[in-house]
């Protein structure tokens, strides 16, 4: 009976062992799986790093504007015909040549180069603090025309949700692209810029520009500046050696860096150009200008990632010390 109660003692003793390894082990476990999921927080934090998760581009179909804005139709048709279309011989546009589903949304008034709003959080928080429009395209005889749907303005003077078209203008050339048409149309001359990579604002009255431009930014930068059409395209230059064999098709600009837009014009860089009517132009140029901007958010991605380390080898140390 002795023995076999010393027998009971000793299996209960193996018994406990057992259990409390297992206990330290179960730890050890869950110490892993934190330091797992902490890795691959960091991996979707520097792969999110090269794509967007955003919409490319705000037009209106993807916007609660969407029903307000097509019911201006024949606002839009009215405003259109008694201006733009002047052709005694034409009958005017209808409501099938509007293109509702491709209006694209453009802030207005947003001093981004101005205030030197370099990071991403900056420039978002500028726009949405912005009043925007939509300019809705029409296509009728060859020809474009935009019509342009404002918000009213409430007694404090801000805009509130009521809807009506301020104007409409016309192109003389033919097949003149869009917006979004002069967007790709310049992408394409510019294979640095990854569609993939990028969302698109187009903003207007970005002073000193003043002429809409397409911003390309992503979750970790604002990269790049891209006129909207010719009139953005007068008004900035890059007169360094890199940018001499500038592009030469009417249908497509050049893309400059954004840091480089907002450093020439805190530096008030300014330069003397020929125009095409053989005068000149007094215009912004991003030539050489300090990269100390530039890198901004790689730094801040760094730090993330030494952060991300050193949690994870303070969880590896306190592992340790439990052992």
């Amino acid at each position: 009976m002795i023995i076999v109660k010393k027998i009971i003692s000793v299996y209960d003793k193996i018994n406990r062992s057992i259990v409390k390894r297992k206990r330290k082990y179960d730890r050890g476990g869950k110490h892993m799986k934190k330091i797992l999921k902490i890795v691959v927080c960091f991996i979707g934090i520097m792969i999110s790093a090269s794509t967007v998760s955003a919409s490319k581009l705000e037009i209106l179909s993807e916007s609660e504007d969407y029903e307000k804005i097509v019911a201006l139709a024949d606002e839009i048709v009215s405003v259109t015909n008694r201006g733009p279309v002047e052709d005694p011989f034409e009958e005017g546009i209808s409501v099938s040549d509007i293109d509702f589903d491709n209006a694209l949304k453009e802030y207005i008034d947003t001093p981004l180069l101005t205030s030197e709003l370099l990071s991403v959080s900056e420039v978002e928080n500028a726009l949405e603090q912005s009043d925007y429009i939509w300019i809705i395209p029409i296509r009728a005889y060859g020809h474009l025309y935009e019509a342009c749907a404002v918000r009213a303005n409430g007694e404090d003077g801000q805009p509130i949700d009521q809807w009506h078209i301020s104007g409409a203008r016309g192109y003389e050339l033919d097949d003149t692209p869009t917006y979004i048409e002069q967007l790709n149309s310049s992408l394409a001359a510019n294979s640095d810029i990854v569609w993939d990579n990028y969302k698109f604002r187009l903003v207007g009255g970005v002073d000193p520009i003043r002429f809409p431009v397409w911003i390309a930014l992503n979750e970790t930068q604002v990269g790049y500046l891209i006129p909207g059409r010719e009139d953005a395209a007068t008004c900035l230059t890059d007169s360094s050696e890199i940018a001499e064999d500038r592009l030469d098709g009417e249908e497509e600009f050049h893309a400059y860096s954004y840091a480089a837009v907002v450093a020439a014009v805190a530096d008030s860089s300014y330069i003397e150009t020929d125009d095409a009517q053989g005068g000149t132009n007094i215009v912004l140029d991003v030539a050489n200008q300090p990269v100390k901007h530039q890198n901004k958010m790689l730094v801040i991605i760094l730090g993330i990632g030494i952060l991300a380390v050193g949690i994870i080898a303070g969880l590896a140390i306190k592992r340790k010390q439990r052992k």
